[in-house]
């Protein structure tokens, strides 16, 4: 296993990673909801991102999560149920960096 960088693959998007630190994931600082519109996980909520204060660690985060869920719920309550039309988990259309394969948008049927 090697650390953060470029890759190639079948995407283009892989071989512009420029950045090699992880940092702080982006679901723990603000976590995701869902879109009623796309299906997908999107971030609908304002955050405040401060410098680091005096006594800082690296990677701190302090994070309301009660109020953090209440707008998750929210949002839940806008959204459709899975699938969508034709089966599709989400739009085909929607562009996004370092798409799936177009089988993994579908919904399989049981």
């Amino acid at each position: 296993v090697e650390g953060i960088g470029a890759y190639t693959s079948d995407d283009p998007d892989t071989a512009r990673i420029f950045w090699t630190d992880g940092g702080v994931h982006q679901n723990i600082t603000f976590p995701v909801h869902p879109d009623p519109v796309s299906g997908m996980h999107c971030w609908h909520q304002k955050v405040t991102v401060e410098k680091a204060h005096p006594g800082d660690k690296y990677g701190d985060v302090l994070v309301d999560t009660n109020k953090s869920f209440a707008i998750y719920k929210e949002w839940l309550a806008m959204t459709r149920p899975a699938p969508g039309p034709n089966g599709l988990r989400r739009p085909l259309w929607l562009a996004r960096p370092l798409r799936p394969a177009e089988e993994m948008f579908y919904v399989e049927k049981k």
